[in-house]
């Protein structure tokens, strides 16, 4: 069986998300403790500010779905010190189908936050190249992911779903515009990886041109400052810089929040202007306890919706036009994975038949009375005339056990099956 478990932006608020955000370390203990007191056989885990998801196979449990999903959920919440109920933030879904449906929606752009976004893609990538280098992935998930790649790309090749596409960095450089009356305001960029680039960007199409870039490795910020013929600050100074900033946009890696309410209280006292900051981290730059602070507005990532709604809409037409192609590669991966149910039984009767065919005939050959030094006697061709009765025949019976299965998806049939030919 396969079955994911997914907390993300349509089931929990950002509070929730950071707290089960997994960087790499987390993603390799938390599949050891899986693995040693689960038993789970394949693993891999996407975590992006909009989601956290665990994608795990087990071989042969059919029927104790619900009784695996309780243990996986139990060790989440023990792992990351959850003592509340964390089973209304998650969606959990069981079943080749239902999982590679939902993984395939994903890789092309229909569950994320903004319709037809690309960083889901490479996320998803990240992800996969984690799981195979430390050999996470059982079989069936390593077939799912492949195919879900192929499925997205196919999708954005063949329909418009990412033409014109926004980002969340997008997203908040238009709620920028909303929310700010300053015609030209002040701008200071916190943190530099690829959303952050991808918000100072965006600033700058839309004609603002008083930015600073702060980041904890100064020589990347200079750098990325003058391709950009702006200007980087350090990032001991990026507090004081705060008091004389109209807007701050936050997106740093950091786990903990980078500056404290206290902080911020003091900055808003010693300034005569009132900050809107975007925090598109997560987990979270700014505290819980900064939102209270008179004076200072803090829009997140969960605050982005009034933009992700208009963008849903405008490709309303598209997402129609990829769950069609999203289907056809269901099906496909669908068959591949009720074959796969045969497998256990065709690999024994191709074993029971090779032994009867090919290794009893040529044994009772040479046991018999016949000189088989005699120079008239082919062993060699006889073993390759009876590797072509064995080909034959199995292949004639296997492509019965499918018909008589339909393909491995009836389930009474495969028992039947395996009675008849798995060994005991």
């Amino acid at each position: 069986m396969v079955g994911l478990i997914s907390l993300n932006y349509k089931v929990a608020p950002i509070e929730l998300r950071e707290k089960f955000y997994f960087d790499d370390k987390d993603k390799l203990a938390f599949h050891n403790l899986l693995k040693k007191n689960v038993g789970v056989e394949g693993l891999m885990l996407i975590s992006t500010c909009n989601r956290t998801e665990i994608y795990f196979e087990f071989e042969n449990h059919l029927g104790e779905e619900k009784k695996l999903i309780h243990s996986i959920v139990k060790e989440l919440s023990e792992y990351r010190n959850f003592k509340e109920s964390l089973s209304p933030f998650l969606i959990k879904i069981t079943g080749p189908y239902s999982v590679s449906e939902h993984l395939f929606r994903l890789s092309s752009g229909l569950e994320s936050m903004i319709i037809g976004e690309f960083q889901i893609v490479e996320q998803l990538k990240n992800a996969y190249d984690f799981a195979t280098k430390h050999d996470m992935l059982g079989p069936i998930l390593n077939r799912m992911v492949q195919k879900s790649l192929e499925t997205g790309k196919y999708i954005r090749t063949n329909t418009r779903i990412d033409k014109g596409a926004v980002s969340v960095s997008y997203a908040a450089v238009e709620k920028i515009n909303k929310l700010t009356k300053i015609k030209s305001p002040k701008f200071l960029c916190i943190g530099l990886g690829e959303t952050s680039k991808l918000s100072i960007k965006h600033l700058h199409q839309k004609n603002y041109t008083d930015i600073r870039i702060t980041n904890r490795t100064h020589k990347k910020a200079v750098k990325f400052a003058k391709s950009m013929n702006l200007e980087a600050v350090k990032f001991n100074d990026f507090k004081k810089e705060l008091e004389n900033t109209d807007i701050a946009i936050f997106s740093t890696s950091s786990k903990d929040p980078i500056i404290t309410s206290d902080e911020l209280t003091r900055i808003q006292e010693n300034s005569n202007k009132d900050l809107l900051i975007v925090d598109l981290s997560v987990p979270r730059n700014i505290t819980s306890e900064c939102y209270e602070i008179p004076g200072i507005k803090i829009v997140n990532v969960d605050n982005l919706k009034d933009i992700v709604n208009l963008n849903y809409k405008k490709r309303r037409s598209e997402i129609v036009k990829a769950e069609r192609y999203i289907d056809d590669f269901l099906q496909d991966f669908d068959d591949w994975t009720n074959s796969r149910q045969l497998r256990p039984s065709i690999l024994s009767l191709k074993k029971q038949i090779k032994e009867i065919v090919i290794d009893e005939t040529i044994d009772n050959v040479k046991s018999s009375n016949c000189d088989c030094s005699n120079s008239k006697f082919d062993s060699s061709g006889l073993n390759k005339r009876l590797n072509k009765v064995y080909e034959k025949f199995s292949d004639n019976l296997i492509r019965k056990i499918k018909e008589a299965s339909n393909n491995g998806k009836d389930e009474n049939a495969i028992g039947i099956i395996n009675k008849i030919f798995l060994d005991d």
